[in-house]
């Protein structure tokens, strides 16, 4: 909160002296812009969205990262980015409210009409605007790019694939994740081979 006060305060000072009347003009719009209802829930969206996928992008970068974990938490962050689409708009509006209150920026009566651009009124609500003109937006973005980046056909091949890892002398092999990977591979293993495969899995198991 301090920072977003002291962003404030220096907006303030440079549309008072920032030089020229373009700079200042400037200035004074983006000032009228943070001091927004919009603008202040666009922060709590997007912050909420980092806390709920920061973690998962700082273990990504680590060298050490098994990759069984990898896939369960690519998985744990879709879920945790549902469950917020589903019900995060709710928990969000009170955390706008006390910002707003604190920092003296103007709220809005969620039921009355949007009104849009040269003071257009819609005949959708203001709670229509920021949840389904936003928040749903914003949210779905998220949920789009994360299964293109790791598709549940990826996420699985991974998923098998550490079934190979030699960590903690193969701790995680598993002979039906083996076989499942196999059967991605279906122009490579027959019937035959799948057969010759699982054979030569009892064996190591049996070793």
């Amino acid at each position: 909160m301090k920072l977003f006060a002291d962003v404030l305060v220096v907006l303030d000072f440079m549309k008072n002296d920032g030089g020229s009347l373009a700079n200042c003009q400037q200035t004074f719009g983006i000032l009228a812009y943070f001091k927004s209802l919009e603008f202040v829930f666009y922060l709590h969206v997007m912050y909420d969205i980092l806390r709920l996928t920061g973690t998962l992008l700082k273990q990504l970068q680590r060298k050490d990262l098994d990759i069984l974990e990898a896939t369960l938490m690519v998985r744990g962050t879709i879920e945790a980015l549902q469950s917020f689409r589903n019900t995060g708009f709710a928990s969000i509006l009170p955390k706008v409210s006390s910002f707003c209150q604190t920092h003296n920026i103007d709220t809005l009566d969620m039921e009355e009409l949007y009104v849009g651009a040269r003071n257009f009124k819609t005949t959708k609500t203001y709670r229509f605007y920021f949840e389904v003109g936003i928040f749903n937006i914003v949210v779905d973005m998220q949920l789009t790019e994360y299964p293109d980046r790791f598709s549940e056909t990826t996420t699985q091949l991974l998923e098998y694939i550490s079934a190979l890892s030699s960590c903690y002398s193969f701790a995680q092999f598993d002979k039906s994740k083996l076989l499942k990977l196999a059967k991605l591979y279906k122009y490579d293993f027959d019937d035959s081979d799948m057969i010759d495969l699982e054979g030569q899995l009892e064996i190591f198991l049996l070793d």
